[in-house]
């Protein structure tokens, strides 16, 4: 019988050449990959959100645009001064439903300065989503005045 020390190197087949993955290879391996689902898993989440909220910015900005220049189409002296875009008053705001988008709510005021025939509005729309309320804000302001010979 041979010597085991006398064969080459190449021919000692002692089983540890040929080994796979150890246990904790492979259990590093799964760490490191949850670790990495869990910050795209993370990402996609902040990423709808931040949808969400771009979303209902966008409604909001078009629905205050709109309720604007319908306050600049009702005559001069049917437009009633009041309102308040920072609470609720009858007859001075407005919920839209969007499908896909949400509620938007919208408020207004008409105020009075000291020229009668000028008039500030200001009109102020905002989503009521929990992530979007005051990051979702549009808010546009114009002044109206009486060119008419009817005026008041």
């Amino acid at each position: 019988m041979k010597n085991r020390d006398s064969m080459p190197t190449e021919m000692v087949h002692d089983g540890r050449t040929e080994a796979g993955f150890t246990l904790v290879e492979a259990l590093v391996a799964i760490v490191v990959l949850v670790f990495g689902l869990i910050a795209i898993t993370n990402l996609m989440i902040v990423a709808a959100s931040s949808n969400a909220v771009a979303n209902q910015g966008t409604a909001a900005a078009t629905i205050a645009a709109q309720q604007l220049e319908q306050l600049k189409a009702t005559p001069y002296n049917t437009l009633a001064a009041g309102g308040g875009v920072d609470t609720d008053i009858g007859g001075f705001n407005r919920d839209d439903d969007l499908p896909g988008v949400g509620r938007i709510h919208t408020r207004w005021e008409v105020v009075a300065t000291g020229d009668p025939l000028v008039r500030f509005v200001r009109v102020r729309s905002e989503g009521t989503g929990v992530l979007s309320v005051r990051r979702s804000r549009a808010e546009f302001t114009t002044f109206r005045t009486c060119t008419a010979a009817n005026c008041p």
